[in-house]
């Protein structure tokens, strides 16, 4: 336990995770309004009820304040009268701006691996398939907590599914698509079993961001005369916490698949 101070120190500044946070929080920030016009591209393409597009809003307007809700559900519900070319722009840009957020990602584990990183342009593309990973498993998320809620439409005895069974649905799915980038991000593959490691945190923090959110809204709330302050700084606060949570899974899947690393060379050595 004494120690701990100085290897919590050594994992967050050691590693380098303390200066790409605020480059990953720009990336997300940048890529808020892209994502969302994306979402509502790939809802209208992919989504043919007008339920299942407010499951989308709802999973947006979980990290953002409640005045821009409203402003949300119209551009998502409003994108999908829009024209093909529109939608087409729209998912080019939600995959351009997410994809830098990602490269972030494999930037920090390619440097806590000790490895190479893709070439320019192979590693753009790659983080440009995983960019719409991400899209597409919010809206697979979305689409299914629809249907789950369908299937378990008060039943006869009047039950209907609990909140904290969409959260734990919620929490794992995002403990899935972390997984998946800090395994196919670096140019080193990392073993599922370490990106589930750092995947874990990062997961759970996604989804009690929100919760933290809330807590620092109802303590500016009455203050009206700084309100578009506390609005920008409610986003930024969350942003940063994603990222934070991001990144340190990132380390922590890095620096587990290192260890296992160095421990099957040691062992490889032993035996010879």
């Amino acid at each position: 336990m004494r120690r701990l101070p100085t290897r919590l120190h050594a994992f967050y500044w050691g590693e380098g995770i303390a200066d790409d946070v605020p480059a990953l929080t720009y990336y997300l920030v940048l890529s808020l309004a892209p994502f969302a016009l994306g979402l509502a591209a790939l809802e209208a393409l992919l989504l043919e009820d007008v339920l299942s597009a407010l499951q989308v809003v709802d999973q947006l307007n979980r990290f953002l304040p409640e005045a821009v809700h409203s402003d949300i559900r119209r551009l998502v519900l409003g994108t999908r009268d829009d024209s093909p070319l529109l939608l087409g722009l729209a998912l080019v840009a939600m995959l351009w701006t997410t994809s830098g957020a990602i490269g972030v990602i494999e930037r920090c584990l390619s440097r806590i691996l000790s490895c190479p990183r893709h070439h320019i342009v192979v590693g753009r593309l790659r983080n440009v398939v995983l960019g719409g990973l991400v899209a597409v498993a919010v809206i697979l998320a979305s689409l299914s907590i629809s249907v789950v809620s369908d299937l378990g439409l008060r039943p006869r005895l009047g039950v209907t599914l609990p909140g904290a069974s969409i959260v734990l649905f919620n929490t794992l799915g995002s403990i899935a698509v972390f997984a998946a980038i800090y395994r196919y991000a670096p140019l080193r593959r990392v073993s599922w079993r370490s990106a589930l490691k750092g995947a874990v945190p990062a997961g759970v923090a996604i989804q009690a961001v929100p919760a933290i959110v809330g807590l620092y809204v109802s303590a500016a709330a009455g203050f009206a005369a700084v309100q578009l302050f506390v609005m920008l700084a409610i986003v930024l606060l969350g942003l940063y916490i994603v990222a934070l949570a991001m990144l340190v899974g990132a380390g922590l899947a890095g620096t587990q698949e290192r260890e296992r690393a160095a421990a099957t060379d040691a062992a490889s050595l032993t035996r010879a």
